[in-house]
């Protein structure tokens, strides 16, 4: 498991000053905790968390001499520049059922020569933190036009310990021929064109 070291934040520093300083404020928090821990980790640090993982993983983050179990729930980020501003963890207890999310991550796109529409990127679900799944991965070589895929025909839907917070009939992706999704998006410009013109 992953583990990043973390320092506890000193309050009287503002959030921006911590972050021109290559620090980023971040928090852990869950009903076990007394209140929420407040902690700084260096942005280099982050970032190589972040190219590897993604929301919904576990890792352990380390302030001095105590060590927390977490689950990485949110980020926020500079709308503009998208820097890291806030990270959240949510604290992990064994026998405590938690909400996340599963990523869908597809591989072998550029296999397909096929269109292929993504409409579901995470799957939100509830579980104990020793049957949490941090991603879920289709494969699309081979997979022919007009086929899809639902939640109900993924691993995760047939998983007794984990409760899906979403219809198991949700779509999360189709095939389809790439001129049928190039079409419409062309009539919108050709519509947009004569709207201006008038």
């Amino acid at each position: 498991m992953d583990v990043l070291k973390a320092e506890y934040r000193d309050q009287t520093i503002k959030a921006k000053q911590l972050r021109k300083k290559g620090l980023i404020p971040c928090s852990i928090y869950g009903i076990s905790l007394d209140e929420s821990v407040l902690i700084q980790i260096p942005l280099a640090d982050l970032n190589r968390f972040l190219n590897n993982k993604l929301k919904g993983s576990t890792l352990v983050i380390e302030v001095g001499d105590k060590k927390y179990n977490v689950l990485y729930k949110n980020i926020s980020r500079q709308p503009a520049t998208q820097q890291i501003e806030h990270m959240e963890f949510q604290h992990l207890v064994a026998d405590e059922a938690i909400n996340s999310v599963a990523q869908v991550v597809l591989i072998n796109k550029e296999k397909n020569p096929n269109m292929v529409h993504q409409l579901i990127e995470e799957i939100p679900y509830n579980a104990l933190p020793s049957h949490l799944v941090e991603k879920i991965t289709i494969d699309l070589e081979g997979m022919e036009l007009g086929a899809s895929v639902k939640i109900e025909d993924l691993d995760i839907a047939k998983n007794e310990h984990i409760k899906l917070l979403i219809p198991e009939d949700s779509m999360i992706l189709n095939v389809v021929e790439a001129s049928r999704t190039a079409a419409p998006a062309e009539d919108e410009q050709e519509e947009a064109d004569e709207v201006e013109a008038e």
